[in-house]
């Protein structure tokens, strides 16, 4: 296992349904990132929400090859969402692509009911841990932050179901003390680092998106927050001493309740 994890986090403002204008600005803004181990883009980062035109949301092969091509280029995995249609069904896909081709991925869970996606997408029905140099990483797509059933850590065998939580979200404005104070609890309840990647700008119905996209510690302490409403990269070193110290030395672990349902 590798003692350490270089994270690169990106918060941009997605041109919705422009999928070749999201991917040149993104390389553009990923010039500027320093080394990295992972790259965390948001949800749907190469098109947003489309769900009129699917086909134009999707960009399927095309955006699974250029997050391979950029993971090679940067020799880092890079990590999102698109929309892929499987077996005439449509899902809102998480994916883990790491620099020597390989492709881990998860479909979103949770659906959000205020919005069309229940309608057009299928909803995933497993629970994933990616793994990727040693490191444990759960995936998970924005409204899945609501459910902490669904992200819970365990501890079994003598190891933790998973070291890193991430988020990859287009979550608005109206909603952003939800989601922080939501990050925080994920980070705490479980004992693990939380990432969360957000975008800035407005959709097509003039919803407003500030980012909030953050790193926090196994304490629920922020160890570094994007500036609201600007686009930037967040860079952060993890390391897994500082992680398993805290498990040690503060075991709540040994008392959680075994999940329910999953």
């Amino acid at each position: 296992m590798s003692p350490t994890i270089r994270l690169t986090v990106v918060q941009p403002e997605i041109r919705w349904c422009q999928l070749e204008e999201n991917l040149r600005h993104l390389e553009n803004l990923l010039e500027k990132a320093g080394d990295a181990d992972l790259i965390v883009l948001p949800e749907m980062f190469a098109t947003g929400f489309i769900f009129d035109d699917l086909a134009t949301m999707a960009g399927g092969d095309r955006v699974q090859q250029w997050m391979q091509d950029t993971a090679r280029a940067h020799g880092a995995a890079v990590m999102g969402s698109v929309a892929v249609r499987e077996n005439d069904r449509w899902y809102n896909r998480l994916l883990l692509v790491e620099p020597n081709g390989k492709v881990q991925q998860y479909d979103k869970r949770h659906l959000f009911v205020k919005s069309p996606e229940p309608i057009f997408f299928k909803r995933g029905e497993q629970p994933v841990v990616f793994e990727y140099q040693g490191w444990r990483i759960c995936p998970q797509v924005c409204y899945d932050l609501r459910f902490p059933l669904w992200s819970r850590n365990t501890y079994a065998d003598g190891r933790f179901r998973y070291d890193i939580l991430v988020y990859v979200a287009n979550w608005p404005a109206a909603r952003s003390e939800h989601w922080n104070a939501l990050l925080k609890a994920r980070a705490i309840e479980n004992q693990a680092y939380v990432v969360a990647a957000n975008c800035v700008g407005h959709d097509p119905q003039n919803l407003a998106y500030v980012g909030d996209s953050q790193v926090l510690d196994f304490q629920g302490v922020s160890v570094q927050t994007a500036p609201p409403g600007q686009e930037c990269l967040l860079s952060v070193m993890l390391t897994q001493e500082s992680l398993q110290r805290y498990r040690q030395t503060f075991p709540v672990w040994q008392d959680w309740d075994h999940p329910v349902g999953l």
